[in-house]
């Protein structure tokens, strides 16, 4: 049985990985160190919430990592593009603040597309069952609420690695600038935001989800 204590040491030697693995790193080498080391602990945690074991554990830290270190690098590849740190966090910044801009945009949209789709698709259903509408209708009105769905899951998706990027940016900064410095206020506020984001985008894939579920043709 697994305890918590021992998943505190997997956790403890996560960390110590991550860090230790910096020593003697470049900047890019670095960062991407760090993104594997953050994501082999989100791993881990998943790991064990599923498995409740230490080999489940394990296995998650693993991918955790995989995934980790392909957010590190997609952040140290635009790292190298600027020769000042702060160039490159005003880019981060804006960059964060353009896809909240529009994947609210969209989020807005499918909202409200999400609840005429829920209006027709409860007429064509009663209509259905009176004789006053086809079986094609409801074929074509399924596919529609399909089609949402594919766009809903696709913007849930950016959000996440939008988030993801912009936590491993804000914690870069955190910890290089501090917690007061102007950028890292403003990377965290960017933070909080997308996780508003991202939360609207999971809730239209639900809502799409259990629309298209209960849709019986």
């Amino acid at each position: 049985m697994f305890n918590p204590s021992g998943k505190n040491l997997l956790i403890a030697a996560a960390i110590s990985m991550s860090l230790s693995g910096c020593a003697g790193m470049n900047d890019q080498q670095t960062t991407v160190a760090q993104g594997a080391g953050v994501g082999a602990l989100i791993g881990a945690g998943l790991g064990y919430a599923i498995g409740g074991n230490t080999s489940s554990t394990l296995i998650g830290a693993a991918a955790g990592g995989l995934i980790g270190a392909g957010i590190g690098s997609s952040v140290a590849d635009r790292k190298a593009q600027y020769a000042r740190q702060e160039d490159f966090l005003v880019a981060e910044i804006r960059r964060n603040e353009d896809f909240i801009r529009e994947a609210d945009a969209e989020n807005r949209q499918l909202y409200q597309d999400i609840a005429q789709l829920d209006r027709e698709s409860r007429r064509l259903a009663r209509d259905y069952r009176a004789g006053k509408a086809s079986r094609d209708a409801l074929v074509r009105q399924k596919a529609t609420v399909e089609k949402q769905l594919a766009t809903a899951k696709k913007v849930n998706a950016l959000a996440e690695q939008q988030l993801a990027d912009a936590n491993q940016v804000y914690g870069e900064a955190r910890q290089q600038r501090g917690p007061r410095d102007q950028y890292t206020q403003q990377l965290e506020s960017n933070v909080v935001k997308l996780k508003e984001t991202r939360q609207q985008s999971s809730q239209n894939v639900a809502s799409l989800q259990q629309m298209y579920d209960t849709m019986s043709i």
